[in-house]
């Protein structure tokens, strides 16, 4: 790997002072070269700052109407652009796409559905991978959406800091992305806990007003700043929840910029700038970036539906999202409860037509929360045409396409949120006293990001049951705390100490015995 970082950084020199060597060197910033390739159309653009030293940035573009398709596309035309700069090969690949077209008859009248699959397969004749390369900016300009991706030396350098305590070869190791592309794998190990100052750019529309776009352009500028420290952990679409993990870090962006500093702002091309120097605490984002990843890996998805058809569709919108579905080997943590209902409605003039009306639960099947619930606007799915039966499949269709919109994000978002408030587990004392009680709740209290919130006391079977609150998996707060529990016990005990019996995915037990 050492190797293929210093081919990568010797592979920018020689090209970015190939480019750089007709003009005198003039700082530049990643981001500005952003905005370049936007009213170009993409491409790439290349530089050099005291920052990042040599850099490139690849953009790529898509038209199509599918947001996740577009974006996936223009991600591999970027990668591919970034690739053969680097390299000095073309990456070859087709992309290919069918339409299959379904015709439903009643009578002397017919109606045509149709659904379309699209495939995109990429060939390299290199061997080794662009490691250092990030996603620095994406998102919709001009009718048409776009990724940027980016590769500087300051990335190289700070990739082979970094290290996979999962990644180590046998033969003595060597340093990796810490990111891998299976979710057991998807935890950073270290990282840079200081502050990072990222100097960052924000662009919004001036037709929203001036006041309106400036503030747009600061948060976008802020979004911009924490991506590009996030860059450095992430790769652009390395891991299977990376978009999972963007969408739920987006309610949050502010709470890791400390605070900024404006550079320059200013009306141009329509369009309203900011450009500031964002501290970005990237110890709390780290931890973050961890922690969903960990959250985003447990669940195992059921559905239960009212209209079995549809129940391979909800199975489809998490598996496009990178969650995994019950497939009989392990238990459903969670599901899925879908409600269709359909009913006749009249128009003014007296014209039948069909509402349809759906609703989609999500529920902890361990502790029996439900974790959101999502309904459709029904008003919007009324058809007025005939057959009746071809209004009813418009009007569904109708709906789904509304919940399609929402589903992905109400799960990500959900369970993000449900995770930071914490899941309650009981941890089970058994043959307990009050002392030892204490010194539990002290330890955990103090010893992990947990707290115990109310306790149990069975008299009788001399049963202390502790209920304590925790934003992680049970063997994460163990992992933190056991070892406290059991040093404090050989000090504090008075010649008693647990001995922990079972732990499982909701509960632990000790038994406490004598020294």
């Amino acid at each position: 790997m050492q190797k293929i970082l210093r081919n990568i950084s010797l592979s920018l020199l020689v090209v970015t002072s190939m480019l750089l060597s007709t003009a005198p060197a003039i700082a530049s910033d990643p981001m500005d070269d952003v905005f370049s390739l936007l009213d170009s159309g993409g491409g790439t653009r290349s530089g050099k700052n005291k920052v990042d030293g040599y850099y490139v940035v690849a953009m790529g573009t898509s038209n199509r109407s599918s947001e996740s398709k577009a974006y996936e596309e223009a991600r591999l035309n970027a990668l591919r652009q970034l690739t053969e700069m680097i390299n000095g090969v073309t990456m070859s690949g087709s992309t290919t796409a069918s339409m299959k077209s379904v015709t439903v008859s009643e009578g002397s009248n017919s109606s045509e559905f149709s659904s379309e699959s699209f495939v995109d397969v990429v060939k390299t004749s290199f061997k080794g991978q662009l490691s250092a390369a990030k996603m620095i900016k994406k998102g919709n300009y001009d009718g048409e959406y776009f990724v940027a991706i980016s590769i500087a030396e300051s990335d190289v350098k700070s990739v082979g800091s970094l290290r996979s305590s999962g990644n180590q070869r046998n033969n003595g190791g060597s340093n990796t992305i810490i990111i891998a592309t299976d979710a057991a794998n998807q935890r950073i190990s270290q990282f840079n806990n200081e502050a990072k100052s990222v100097e960052s750019k924000g662009l919004a529309s001036m037709k929203l007003g001036e006041a309106k776009s400036r503030e747009q352009a600061l948060q976008d500028a802020i979004r911009n700043a924490v991506q590009q420290a996030q860059g450095v952990m992430l790769q652009g679409k390395s891991g299977t929840f990376n978009d999972a993990l963007a969408m739920a870090l987006s309610t949050k962006t502010e709470g890791y910029v400390s605070s900024y500093e404006i550079l320059d702002e200013d009306i141009e091309r329509g369009n309203y700038y900011v450009i500031m120097m964002a501290e970005v605490d990237s110890a709390k984002l780290l931890n973050d970036v961890n922690f969903y990843l960990n959250v985003f890996s447990q669940p195992v998805f059921t559905v239960k539906s009212d209209n079995s058809k549809k129940s391979d569709w909800i199975i489809d919108e998490l598996e496009r999202l990178g969650f995994a579905i019950n497939d009989g080997a392990s238990d459903a943590t969670h599901t899925f409860y879908l409600k269709q209902t359909q009913h006749k409605v009249e128009d003014h003039k007296g014209a039948a037509g069909v509402e349809t009306s759906l609703s989609i639960n999500l529920k902890d099947n361990a502790s029996g929360d439900i974790l959101f619930t999502v309904t459709n606007n029904p008003l919007k799915t009324r058809i007025y045409v005939e057959p009746i039966s071809r209004a009813q499949q418009v009007s569904e269709h109708v709906a789904y396409k509304q919940m399609k919109n929402k589903l992905g994000v109400e799960v990500i978002q959900s369970l993000a949120r449900y995770a930071e408030k914490g899941v309650v587990y009981n941890i089970v004392l058994n043959n307990a006293k009050r002392t030892d009680v204490d010194i539990f709740k002290h330890v955990l209290n103090s010893g992990t990001s947990g707290h115990v919130e109310t306790w149990n006391w069975d008299k009788k079977g001399k049963v202390m049951t502790l209920d304590y609150r925790f934003s992680g998996p049970l063997s994460e707060a163990f992992d933190q705390s056991l070892q406290e529990i059991y040093a404090t016990f050989k000090t504090q005990g008075k010649g008693r100490r647990p001995h922990m019996k079972t732990v499982d995915k909701r509960s632990a037990v000790f038994d406490m015995v004598k020294s």
